[in-house]
């Protein structure tokens, strides 16, 4: 159904000089020859990591980022689709219009679509290991080309967040977080049925520390494009300072052959990898750290903690556990040390999404 992986996988760096500007993603895109990619009048759908209804910067892929991507994009093709999936406890559209997403896309001339929502298509997923056919949103299978724009942040399950665990977000399941267990095989598998023709990473703010969600926000101004999701990812680690195989999510598309992680099997291009590199923090491993760990092994107990009524006694204790061994004050300090989220309401990560009457 997708087309196949390119043989000579390419990366491209560019440097954000000044905030705001659309030549980085220009540049970005023309080193990539986009316009092989995106024929006149196609449909193109961009995945994006909209993981929280509030805009922080690192916590989802920057709005006006995205809305640069898409004016781009429209100058060519016909359609533009932005999607993501429903969060655990948040729907798509609430992630759309509380970020800011809708907005920017239509004013681009582009659409923002609910893969939760969508029409969904019985299909046959290659060398499927956890399903060997499922229903896939219709965007993901009606499509001329399809982008991946996630940001550069670490995972305090899996390490690292960037291109491949953001499919992920593809699984049109608000409850996806039963497939923890097997996370590996179940990204592996959308990756293998949708691979991205092209990658753009949104690296203005990165998070590292305890991501996805609970990191801390890291300048990074970069934006990193790609025409292989393993390969971008394999020089995401190498930019942050992380091995590519500790992560079993980008080790299992590794073993797929969708792509390599050896430096040397990738052409690299605009800034030199050298002189970007940076170190990020890596998520913690206290004891609440290392009880989520054992938790995602046990999908029925997951399901149980994150999706129902107990959620909030979770992470209110959680925290207050992390405030007796010091955790909390030091986090709060590493955030309030980097000016990013000076108007980032404390409590906010413990509070749980309700619908606006």
């Amino acid at each position: 159904m997708r087309r196949s992986v390119s043989s000579k996988p390419q990366v491209h760096i560019e440097r954000i000089a000044k905030k705001g500007t659309m030549q980085p993603i220009k540049k970005t895109m023309e080193a990539l020859d986009w316009k092989k990619t995106v024929k006149p009048n196609s449909k193109v759908v961009i995945k994006i990591n909209g993981c929280h209804y509030k805009f922080l910067p690192g916590l989802v892929t920057e709005p006006n980022t995205v809305g640069q991507l898409v004016k781009i994009l429209k100058t060519r093709a016909s359609e533009v689709v932005v999607v993501e999936s429903d969060l655990q406890r948040v729907p798509a559209d609430v992630v759309f219009d509380q970020v800011g997403y809708r907005k920017v896309v239509e004013k681009a001339g582009g659409v923002c679509s609910n893969l939760t929502s969508e029409k969904q298509i019985k299909s046959k997923l290659p060398g499927g290991q956890y399903w060997k056919t499922r229903k896939m949103p219709q965007s993901l299978c009606d499509n001329d080309v399809y982008i991946n724009m996630p940001i550069i942040k670490t995972h305090k399950l899996w390490l690292v967040s960037f291109n491949i665990k953001n499919q992920f977000g593809c699984v049109p399941e608000e409850d996806r977080v039963k497939y923890q267990k097997f996370l590996p095989q179940v990204v592996g598998d959308f990756n293998a049925f949708c691979p991205p023709d092209l990658c753009i990473v949104d690296g203005t703010v990165g998070l590292e520390g305890d991501g996805p969600i609970a990191g801390i926000p890291k300048k990074v101004d970069l934006i990193v494009g790609g025409n292989n999701l393993v390969a971008t990812d394999a020089a995401l680690c190498k930019l942050t300072g992380f091995d590519p195989l500790k992560s079993g999510l980008i080790k299992n598309c590794y073993e797929r052959g969708l792509g390599p992680i050896e430096m040397k099997k990738i052409e690299f291009t605009g800034v030199s990898p050298k002189k970007v590199a940076m170190k990020y923090k890596p998520p913690s491993d206290d004891i609440i750290s290392r009880m989520e760990r054992e938790v995602r092994k046990h999908p029925k107990l997951a399901e149980f903690i994150y999706r129902s009524w107990f959620f909030s006694i979770a992470k209110r204790t959680a925290w207050a556990v992390r405030g007796m061994s010091g955790y909390k004050s030091s986090y709060h300090e590493e955030i309030a040390k980097t000016g990013l989220w000076e108007d980032y309401d404390w409590e906010h990560l413990l509070q749980v999404y309700k619908p606006i009457a």
